[in-house]
């Protein structure tokens, strides 16, 4: 089987994102049409830092005969990506607007729901973060419309 190079610079995977990292690393292989998973997978193995290579060395010294690629990111997304309870927890626990404009706060959110679909909870939750006179400017407007 002949391959032919295609030159392509990963960043180091990112342990605190992993689901950014790979929809950037997908978009990278998109654009260089790489779809073989042998190819993926190799790639993907020079983008891991000493410590992550060291968590995923048995996956890495035993891969699987096909889909490497897939069971590599299936292993490092539960290795470091937050669970549901965990992003239930960060969104109950938020204490107010901090630092964020409010734009900031709401992307933040809505990338610890994942694939989940927002509710009335979450719009509640994302109020209770703004200042009052936010909140009760935003309650307002609603009414009006």
């Amino acid at each position: 089987m002949e391959v032919e190079s295609v030159a392509i610079k990963l960043t180091t995977f990112w342990v605190t994102s992993p689901l950014a990292w790979f929809a950037q690393t997908e978009a990278q292989f998109a654009l260089r049409k790489i779809t073989q998973d042998e190819i993926k997978y190799l790639h993907f193995l020079a983008a891991l830092d000493t410590n992550t290579a060291t968590r995923a060395l048995s996956l890495l010294t035993a891969p699987p005969p096909s889909n490497k690629y897939g069971a590599l990111k299936e292993f490092l997304i539960s290795a470091f990506g937050l669970t549901d309870e965990e992003r239930a927890s960060t969104l109950l626990d938020l204490r107010g607007l901090g630092d964020y404009k409010p734009s900031e706060l709401m992307d933040n959110m809505l990338s610890l729901i994942g694939g989940h679909t927002p509710c009335f909870l979450f719009k509640q939750i994302f109020m209770r973060q703004l200042p009052d006179q936010v909140r009760a400017s935003l309650a307002t407007s609603a009414t009006s419309d």
